[in-house]
């Protein structure tokens, strides 16, 4: 594992946006505006189109020629915007090992804080949990509701960071679900006392303000230690994200 500098493309673009179809990248309402009415691109200014899965092209973005369409009565959906694809198809492979955090559901504006954060990180899946103690728990509507909007917050942030690869959010799981799904091993639970952050359980969870019950403690051997002090469930969630991220990029070194 090598640690990987963000493209200088993909650094030098105004924009990054995901697209369906890289052969013809359109834009969709939402991407439109705000290239074209919230940052003002330019005609032929550098706008990187993805599709989530790592592939990626850098494209010339087009506009109307006539000035304040709209007063002109257009009523296209993309406002007359538009991408013309100009460099070839790229690809990016998703770097290892792969990191999730799971972390408690939380009241939603701080849960939406966190997952824009992990995003931005890179974290490639982000998990909502229901530990023995959560407090909030959304029952099927409300959860399909809020991982709705947690995915738009996931696209924008990665937009916002320039990443071709698209985090997920992952269902709303137990402990014990993501346990029985996750390489033996490979699972940490964030408490206090507990060793350094490391590769070698890239799967780590955080636990509500209530802590961990002592039935989850004894389903899972490995524990890391986020700090010295009582974390709120976002910001042990954004430390062990940094610490993995950090790890994996080889930002910072491994303890010998």
């Amino acid at each position: 594992m090598t640690a990987r500098a963000p493209d200088a493309e993909l650094r030098a673009a105004a924009a990054l946006v995901f697209v369906e179809d890289l052969g013809s990248p359109g834009l969709c309402a939402d991407d439109a505006h705000h290239l074209g009415e919230v940052l003002r691109l330019k005609p032929g200014e550098a706008v990187v189109a993805a599709d989530g899965a790592g592939s990626w092209r850098t494209c010339a973005f087009t506009a109307p020629s006539a000035p304040r369409y709209k007063a002109a009565g257009r009523s296209d959906a993309d406002g007359g915007f538009g991408l013309e694809a100009v460099g070839p198809v790229q690809q990016m492979e998703r770097p290892l090992p792969v990191l999730e955090i799971g972390f408690s559901w939380a009241k939603a504006e701080r849960t939406e804080w966190a997952v824009a954060k992990l995003a931005e990180l890179g974290v490639d899946l982000l998990t909502p949990l229901v530990a023995d103690r959560t407090v909030v728990r959304p029952d099927r509507e409300g959860t399909t509701r809020r991982v709705a909007r947690l995915s738009r917050i996931v696209r924008e942030a990665a937009m916002q960071s320039r990443r071709p690869l698209l985090p997920r959010i992952g269902s709303s799981q137990s402990v014990d679900a993501i346990l029985a799904r996750s390489p033996v091993g490979g699972v940490a639970l964030a408490e206090p006392g507990g060793g350094p952050v490391s590769l070698a359980t890239p799967v780590v969870l955080v636990g509500p303000e209530g802590g961990w019950t002592p039935r989850e403690l004894a389903l899972v051997d490995d524990k890391v230690a986020l700090g010295d002090g009582i974390l709120r469930v976002e910001t042990a969630a954004l430390v062990a994200g940094t610490l993995l991220t950090a790890l994996r990029s080889m930002a910072v070194a491994p303890l010998p």
